[in-house]
């Protein structure tokens, strides 16, 4: 019997005794946590100013925001939610309940035979498991259980770039497109003027697809409804796996896609004209924009299309590039598609001044996907890689976000063709120096593995 319990029965003892003749006392035997609650925790993260100076700095977290599970059968408590990196838990304040107001002592962590009471104003170490004993007021039952805090060893905030067996058969291609459809990752560039394409499940086995002698139907790439489909040799293809293509239109009225939502292709005609087919390329209408045509992006163009959130069936649809009307900043169009509602809806030319900071700059090898609620895009300016921007707003403000950072061993000295794409949790980067990247934030690819 561990030193404090006879202590513990003599105060209950003395109690008793010292109690009225008319008053009657009930002593309970249930001895249980019933719940466990933690106070405001700190957290110290690690900075850089600007002169290269390294520095701490404190933040709080609430505790009350990771709720603490009680597993009554193997007697543990633990948080199923990780706190977040860098948290002290070793100075934690708690509030710990008890089945008729038991009395919950904390074991030493040295002396297994010394026992402290429980205070909500003390702190505990939580550094590593600790024991918590639990009395019933009978003063002899009693529980045991272990608290264990699980802490995130990874900062949340913080990208990791794993990078994969390079592809040699990659190196030197150009044109880079990069989709994902379902769990395959396809590859298309030009190389000697032909179209490539190559299939990957896991980043480092690749499977050649088809060839195209046509360097135009790499950037015509455009993953619709489970399958990939292409203009080539003046031809609209579509293909189920990248390696079989059969021909949908022999004479499509567009020259170059463009798009593509959950239920509709778009492209360009030769005469600039946006069109739009929703019987999977077949036959072809004009779509409505509500500016200038000659605004449309015709070079380096990138699209994304992602679930809109105002009602269950509607997407955003994205579409950026370079514009013969457009000067110095890039040209950004925005739809947004209702398919439970008949009607055209329009897109919308976001208007922004040359000369505006969070206008997004015109780049070379555009890419953008839809990554942790906002959109990413990147490319290629003045022969080098240009940041990495985020917009949080459908495509209006555009921020350089430091947080995103090309790996530290992707080659930046020689500047070559990349295509990036995402499903949602992984980001795949391809180089055309054949080197292939996958990174995640930590906090999405948590979130999306729970």
């Amino acid at each position: 019997m561990k030193t404090v319990c006879a202590l513990f029965a003599a105060v209950l003892l003395l109690t008793s005794c010292m109690k009225s003749d008319d008053t009657t006392s009930t002593l309970y035997n249930d001895a249980a946590i019933t719940g466990f609650t933690l106070g405001t925790l700190n957290r110290y993260l690690h900075t850089t100013s600007s002169t290269g100076a390294d520095s701490i700095y404190k933040v709080t977290v609430a505790g009350s925001d990771y709720k603490m599970s009680i597993d009554h059968v193997n007697h543990l408590i633990f948080n199923v939610d990780s706190l977040p990196a860098n948290t002290d838990v070793g100075h934690v304040v708690c509030s710990i309940s008890s089945m008729n107001n038991g009395t919950v002592f904390i074991v030493d962590k040295e002396d297994s035979e010394t026992l402290y009471f429980h205070s909500s104003t003390d702190s505990i170490d939580f550094s590593t498991p600790r024991q918590l004993l639990v009395y019933a007021t009978d003063g002899v039952s009693h529980a045991e259980y272990t608290v264990q805090l699980n802490v995130h060893q990874e900062d949340s905030e913080q990208f990791n770039w794993v990078r994969h067996k390079d592809c040699a058969e990659m190196t030197g291609m150009e044109n880079i497109k990069a989709v994902m459809v379902g769990e395959n990752l396809y590859v298309f560039g030009v190389k000697e003027g032909k179209t490539l394409g190559y299939m990957t499940t896991d980043g480092d086995s690749w499977t050649p697809l088809v060839e195209f002698d046509d360097a135009e139907a790499s950037k015509n790439v455009v993953a619709f409804e489970y399958g990939l489909y292409t203009i080539a040799n003046g031809s609209l293809l579509q293909s189920d796996n990248g390696s079989d293509w059969f021909v949908v239109n022999t004479a499509p009225e567009v020259m170059q896609l463009v798009a593509a939502s959950y239920t509709e292709l778009f492209g360009l005609s030769s005469n600039g004209t946006l069109m739009k087919s929703d019987d999977k390329g077949v036959t072809w209408t004009e779509d409505v924009v509500d500016s200038d045509k000659s605004w449309l992006p015709t070079e380096e163009v990138a699209y994304v299309s992602y679930p809109a959130n105002m009602t269950y069936y509607s997407d955003y649809l994205l579409l950026a590039g370079v514009s013969t009307g457009v000067d110095k900043i890039a040209s950004v169009w925005r739809k947004i598609v209702e398919y439970d509602l008949q009607g055209d809806e329009k897109w919308v030319y976001m208007d922004r001044n040359d000369n505006n900071r969070f206008a997004l700059p015109q780049m070379e090898n555009l890419v953008l996907m839809y990554y942790d609620d906002g959109i990413l895009a990147w490319g290629v300016n003045d022969n080098d890689y240009t940041p990495i921007f985020q917009s949080r707003d459908n495509g209006i403000v555009w921020k350089e976000n430091s947080r995103y950072q090309l790996p530290e061993d992707f080659d930046t000295e020689a500047v070559t063709a990349f295509g990036a794409t995402t499903d949602g949790k992984e980001i795949w980067l391809i180089g055309g120096n054949g080197q292939v990247w996958q990174g995640h934030l930590n906090r999405v690819a948590w979130e999306m593995s729970e």
